[in-house]
């Protein structure tokens, strides 16, 4: 990979990196409604376990956003072959059990999740989808994938926060804004966090 694809494939990476936080987030907020360590204001009379489904219809369609192939999809196994080549087998292996459940997961999201279909499409599309052991278990090995990924990251991926602060330049060039490097850092769980001065 020359210089200039490597340096727009770890921006597509820190897009993903975005998106994979936001589903840590979804997720934390997930298991603390099920275990019922958070409540919510509540003026409907709804149990912790109906917004734990509200939730779980976003974790689905969030992952269906990362694993997308599609033109416009971020398909984030295409993109860890790209970055992280020594785990290419491994990746790959992850993506031919995940493929099986891909369909029904595509179509989650699309007629159920971050959509709304025909009454009969959409309902089709929750009740195939709940229970089905195939995307439970597509979403698992995504997550134990992940897990490798993030800690090859640092021995692999050496130039990304490098790459961070050169796009937090050119945007803060481009529009005229200024970005605080060490909270987006942060945000990405790049490096350590700065000293605090108090």
């Amino acid at each position: 990979m020359n210089s200039e694809m490597r340096k727009h494939a770890l921006r597509r990476y820190l897009v993903l990196r975005v998106k994979l936080i936001e589903l840590f987030d979804i997720n934390a907020m997930y298991q603390a409604l099920i275990a019922q360590l958070i409540t919510v204001p509540n003026p409907v009379q709804r149990a912790p376990s109906d917004f734990a489904a509200a939730l779980r219809t976003v974790q689905l369609s969030w992952f269906a956003i990362l694993v997308d192939k599609s033109k416009d999809g971020m398909d984030a196994i295409k993109l860890w072959v790209e970055l992280f080549p020594k785990h290419r087998a491994q990746i790959e292996e992850v993506w031919a059990r995940i493929e099986p459940a891909w369909t029904k997961i595509r179509a989650f999201r699309d007629k159920a999740g971050f959509h709304a279909d025909k009454p009969a499409a959409f309902f089709k599309s929750r009740r195939e989808i709940l229970g089905d052991q195939n995307v439970k278990e597509a979403i698992d090995d995504f997550h134990k994938l992940l897990g490798i990924i993030l800690k090859a990251e640092s021995e692999e991926l050496p130039d990304l926060e490098d790459a961070v602060d050169s796009f937090l330049g050119e945007m803060e060039n481009e529009h005229q804004v200024k970005y605080d490097s060490a909270e987006f850092k942060r945000y990405l769980m790049l490096g350590k966090p700065a000293a605090s001065n108090s």
